[in-house]
């Protein structure tokens, strides 16, 4: 048996910058400096988000001063300005990938010009996946027709330039499956902020896929969650922020960082009774068996 090891925290470093509206609230960003443990990944954050304008260079140099391994941010087609923004900090550092595609909450307005983007950033820039693409039942912002449509394409696009898909699904995963094996995609495929049920991750687990877990396996109601996480094997999962959302405890309904995966890695170390260090160097394996 394997005890848990404690990540060190130095509680003493604070960041100050008022939210964007989008967030819900205007509030402090507070950010704990995560020190003293390399090897982190933070599987999925968006570090194009306004709320990082004033300190976003600040946070990815204290996310590698700290030792982390990756950091794969993700690049809205939608927003030139993303583009722009992934592509400077991708190409600024080399412990950075990035992911590129079309959500399903803009389906709606997916045309030939958000297409041709998307493929000039995945011919001009460090690019790991297409994503985060998909289905959200859940909010439907998009009709669902609509939604599919776009994510057929998108999985035809990663399948042209060879690349995994990272899927976004929420209350979707069984149609996500579905499509997935219509479209017949053999590359690998990851499950961002995953959160379906014990089903769904099943099914996506028997395919051979991944799940990556975010700060909501520390809320206190993510009882059926982190059973999830008991459950999938160290080969098969992730660690993420989605950052600036979905901050871990007790950090929680703050804007995250990505320097909270810390937590998450400590929360999936602890669940599963499994050493830090074994556990951060099965998740760079995995990250690395993507690329194959």
């Amino acid at each position: 048996m394997h005890k848990t090891r404690k990540l060190s925290i130095d509680s003493g470093m604070k960041f100050v910058l008022i939210t964007p509206n989008h967030l819900g609230r205007e509030c402090e960003l507070r950010y704990n400096a995560f020190m003293g443990h390399s090897g982190l990944i933070d599987f999925h954050c968006h570090l194009d988000d306004p709320c990082f304008e004033k300190n976003r260079w600040q946070i990815i140099d204290e996310c590698f001063a700290s030792g982390f391994n990756r950091l794969v941010t993700v690049a809205d087609p939608y927003n030139e300005r993303s583009l722009e923004l992934t592509a400077k900090m991708v190409s600024r550092y080399a412990g950075m990938d990035s992911t590129v595609g079309a959500h399903p909450h803009q389906a709606s307005h997916y045309s030939g010009e958000v297409e041709k983007r998307i493929l000039a950033f995945l011919v001009g820039h460090k690019v790991l996946a297409v994503g985060e693409v998909g289905l959200d039942f859940h909010y439907d912002l998009s009709p669902r027709e609509i939604q599919v449509a776009v994510f057929r394409r998108q999985i035809a696009i990663a399948r042209e330039h060879v690349l995994p898909l990272v899927i976004h699904s929420r209350q979707a995963e069984e149609r996500v499956l579905q499509i997935l094996d219509q479209e017949k995609f053999a590359l690998p495929v990851v499950f961002h902020c995953f959160t379906g049920d014990s089903n769904a991750a099943e099914e996506i687990l028997r395919r051979g896929y991944h799940l990556s877990f975010s700060g909501i396996i520390t809320f206190k109601n993510a009882a059926e969650l982190q059973a999830i996480v008991a459950k999938t094997p160290l080969e098969r999962l992730f660690s993420e922020t989605d950052s600036p959302f979905l901050a871990p405890e007790p950090e929680r309904g703050r804007t995250n960082s990505p320097l909270a995966v810390s937590r998450v890695a400590e929360k999936i170390s602890e669940i599963k009774n499994t050493d830090i260090d074994a556990l951060l160097g099965q998740i760079a394996r995995n990250y690395q068996g993507l690329k194959r």
